[in-house]
C-alpha cells in the first residue's frame, strides 16, 4: 500500500492530513535505577571524603598529642631531673655518727614572749627553726632527739632528763629574745663555768648565724641574763655540752624580718655549727666516723662534778633584773 504524501492527500481530500505523533516511551524504571545508583555514588563519595578528612585530622591530632605528650614528658623529665639534681646535691656532711638533742623552747599553753602587737608567739618561731635544724642534721646522718616537734610542752626537768637518758652528745635549745626597748641581735648562753666544749658549740653556731646575716652579734654569754652567778636550767642540768640560742629579739622588726627571710639558712647554720663542733672536739672525724666510744660529756659543768652543786636552783623562779643598769629584762615567761 502506497502512502500518500501530504500534498497528494491535500489535493484529494482538500485538507492537510492529521498525523499522530508517536509518543516517546519513558523508561521510568531505568531512571529510578540510575538515580539510585547516582545517590549511592554520591553517598559513597561523601563517606569516602569524610573518612579521608577524619584520617587527616586524626593524624594531625595524634601528631599534636604526641608533640604535647613529648613536651609534657620533657618538662616532667626536666622537673624530675631538677628535683633529682636538687636532692642529689652532696650534703655538706654525711654519716655523722653522734646524737644531738634539739629543744624548741616553750610550747602549748606556754607561748613564751611575743612581739609588740602580741600576735606573734615565741613558741611558734622556736618550733619553726627547730624543724629546719632537724632537717639538716638528719640529712647529715645525725641521730636527732627532739624535745618537741609539735605544739606541746615539757617541764624543764623533763627536757633535761630526756636528753640525759638519750645519752645525747650535745643539747641545743632555740629561743627568741625580748626587750621593752631598742635592742636587737643574736646571743648564745652557756654555763657560767665556761666549759670548753659548750663554748665551742656556742661559738660555732653564732659564727655561722653571723655569716648568714644577723642584725648584731651579741656574743657568747655565760650564766643567766642579769645574773652571771646562776644558769639557765638546760645549761645546768644536762651532762653534755649545751647552749641556749636567743635567735634575735621578737620585739624588734628587723630581727623578725631576718628570721622570716633566712629561716632555712638559719636552720642549716645551727646544724652546721653542731656538726663542726663534733669534729672540733674529736667526737667524730670528717667522714662522720665516731671516735669516742662513750657519750660526750662536758667535764667542767658543775652537774658532772660531785663536789659542786648544780646551779639550777635559781631557775625555779623568774629572775628579777634591773633595767636601769642597762640590763635588758626578759618577760616572766621567758626566764628559761
Amino acid at each position: 500500500m502506497n502512502t500518500l504524501s501530504d500534498e497528494e492527500f491535500e489535493q484529494i481530500y482538500g485538507r492537510k492530513p492529521v498525523r499522530r505523533v508517536k509518543k516517546k516511551k519513558i523508561y521510568w524504571n531505568r531512571i529510578i535505577i540510575a538515580l539510585i545508583i547516582l545517590i549511592g555514588i554520591i553517598v559513597g563519595l561523601v563517606k569516602l571524603t569524610a573518612l579521608v578528612v577524619s584520617k587527616i585530622r586524626g593524624d594531625n591530632t595524634q601528631n599534636t598529642n604526641t608533640v604535647l605528650n613529648n613536651t609534657s614528658s620533657s618538662k616532667a623529665e626536666k622537673d624530675t631531673s631538677s628535683e633529682e639534681e636538687k636532692d642529689d646535691t652532696p650534703a655538706k656532711y654525711s654519716n655523722m655518727d653522734f646524737t644531738v638533742c634539739i629543744d624548741a623552747g616553750h610550747g602549748d599553753y606556754d607561748g613564751g614572749t611575743t612581739d609588740a602587737a602580741g600576735t606573734r608567739y615565741e613558741k611558734d618561731d622556736n618550733l619553726k627553726i627547730v624543724l629546719e635544724v632537724q632537717k639538716y642534721l638528719e640529712k647529715y646522718g645525725v641521730n636527732v632527739v627532739m624535745i618537741r616537734d609539735d605544739d606541746s610542752f615539757l617541764e624543764l626537768d623533763e627536757r633535761c632528763e630526756k636528753a640525759n637518758n638519750a645519752k645525747a652528745d650535745m643539747y641545743v635549745s632555740l629561743h627568741r629574745n625580748s626587750y621593752d626597748g631598742d635592742i636587737s641581735g643574736v646571743e648564745v648562753w652557756v654555763n657560767n663555768s665556761e666549759p670548753a666544749y659548750d663554748t665551742k658549740l656556742a661559738e660555732n653556731i653564732l659564727n655561722n648565724l653571723a655569716q648568714v646575716g644577723i642584725s648584731e652579734n651579741r656574743g657568747v654569754q655565760y650564766g643567766y641574763v642579769g645574773n652571771p652567778s646562776v644558769n639557765y636550767y638546760i645549761n645546768a642540768d644536762t651532762v653534755m655540752p649545751s647552749c641556749l640560742v636567743e635567735l634575735g629579739f621578737i620585739t624588734e622588726e628587723i630581727d623578725n624580718k631576718l628570721f622570716d627571710e633566712h629561716l632555712t639558712e638559719y636552720g642549716q647554720a645551727v646544724a652546721d655549727g653542731i656538726v663542726q663542733t663534733a669534729i672540733d672536739v674529736g667526737l667524730v672525724d670528717e667522714s662522720g666516723k665516731r671516735l669516742m666510744s662513750d657519750q660526750l660529756i662536758s667535764p667542767e659543768k658543775p652537774v658532772n662534778n660531785s663536789d659542786s652543786s648544780s646551779a639550777a636552783v635559781a631557775m625555779t623562779e623568774p629572775m628579777q633584773t634591773d633595767t636601769s643598769n642597762d640590763v635588758y629584762n626578759t618577760q616572766e615567761n621567758e626566764w628559761y
